[in-house]
Formats: C-alpha cells, sequence, structure tokens
C-alpha cells in the first residue's frame, strides 16, 4: 500500500503588517480557504479475467529526428501475451507515431487471433479523433482509415490513460527508436531489459504518484 502524507507549513498572517496584507489581498494571496492540487495516484489496470488489454504508445524525438512505436498485450495476470516496437520512417508530428502505432498493435492482434481487447494510449487527442470527437488531421487519413477498417473485424474498445498507467508501451516505443526492423516478442523473458522494470511494476500492481 501507497501512504502519502502531505505536511503543509504554515505562518501567522497577524503577524504581518497592514501594508503587507493589503498587497497580499490585493494580489490574490490570502484567501479564506486555499485549495491545493492534490497528487493522483496513478496504476495500469489489469484487465478482467478472461480479457486481454493491448497498451501503445509513439514516441517521436525531434531532436534526433527519431521516431518509434511499440506495445504490449496482457491478459488478467498481467502477463505477457505479445509485445512489439518498431522504428517509423517520415514522421512529420507527436501524432503520427501514436496513430501508427495503434494500427499495428491491432494489425497484430488480428493476425494471432486476438479479437476481443481492451485498447489503452496516453494521446488523448488520438483517442478523440478515433471516436470522432475531433477532426483527424489530413496527413494522417490514411492511418486513421486503416485503424477504422481493422476495427471492424475485431471488438475492440479504446480508451484513453494517463502516461503514468502506460509505462510499459512507453518504455517499447523508445527502444522501437532505435530499432532497424519491426522487433517482436510472445515471452516475458525475451522483452528489452528496459522494459522489465516497469513490467514487473504493472504486473503486481505498483502504483505511481502523478502531481
Amino acid at each position: 500500500m501507497l501512504s502519502i502524507r502531505a505536511i503543509c507549513t504554515s505562518f501567522k498572517l497577524q503577524n504581518l503588517s497592514q501594508p503587507w496584507l493589503g498587497a497580499l489581498r490585493q494580489n490574490g494571496g490570502v484567501h479564506k480557504h486555499s485549495k491545493f492540487a492534490a497528487p493522483t495516484v496513478v496504476k495500469w489496470m489489469h484487465p478482467p479475467t478472461g480479457r486481454l488489454k493491448l497498451n501503445v504508445d509513439g514516441a517521436f524525438k525531434l531532436a534526433i529526428g527519431g521516431a518509434g512505436g511499440g506495445g504490449i498485450l496482457r491478459d488478467h495476470e498481467g502477463s505477457c501475451v505479445f509485445a512489439f516496437a518498431t522504428n517509423y520512417q517520415k514522421v512529420i508530428s507527436a501524432l503520427d507515431p501514436e496513430a501508427r502505432a495503434l494500427r499495428d498493435g491491432l494489425t497484430l492482434c488480428c493476425r494471432k487471433g486476438f479479437l476481443d481487447i481492451m485498447v489503452e494510449t496516453d494521446s488523448q487527442n488520438l483517442v478523440q479523433i478515433i471516436t470522432g470527437q475531433m477532426s483527424r488531421p489530413w496527413e494522417l487519413t490514411c492511418i486513421i482509415q486503416d485503424v477504422a477498417v481493422i476495427t471492424r473485424n475485431l471488438k475492440a474498445l479504446i480508451k484513453y490513460v494517463p502516461h503514468e498507467a502506460n509505462q510499459v508501451a512507453h518504455s517499447l516505443a523508445g527502444h522501437g527508436c532505435s530499432a532497424d526492423h519491426l522487433n517482436f516478442w510472445e515471452s516475458r523473458a525475451d522483452i528489452p531489459h528496459a522494459v522489465k522494470g516497469p513490467y514487473r511494476l504493472d504486473k503486481v500492481g505498483c502504483p505511481t504518484l502523478r502531481l
């Protein structure tokens, strides 16, 4: 269990001179009831028994001109069914590898016969585009259309999750940036070493603190 304790240090405003109090009130520095944004505990949630969950992510490293995507399919125990990571060329925006990773993850599920899956991505814009809540960028039209065609062949619930609940896919996407071909793994033992840490934390349900 994660225990969070907030410790606030206060002082007596009465000890301040009237000119300072007036200045604070004018600038919004004195409130009867101060409110602070509380940290949020976030973790990857295991799918229900008998269900599978696909997490995908894209990475766009503008400084080095590299991009990649990755994803992992897991069962209700958090065990790896398969994982992938790949490099993307001619990427035009940060949303581009996010969309490609979603398309590639769904395609692999179809090829492997996993037709009833839960899907998570940490790109809220992508989810809104896929669900029709946001207009799609013209340059991503082909990829979004591919996603629409693929989802006709499977039952997929696609939803947004915070970055902190998508750490394994994020690590795989980073690995994909330096990959020279599609990497595909069907065992936890074979996934990259850098991915095994967040994978183990997800499997045991370890939460992350989101500030």
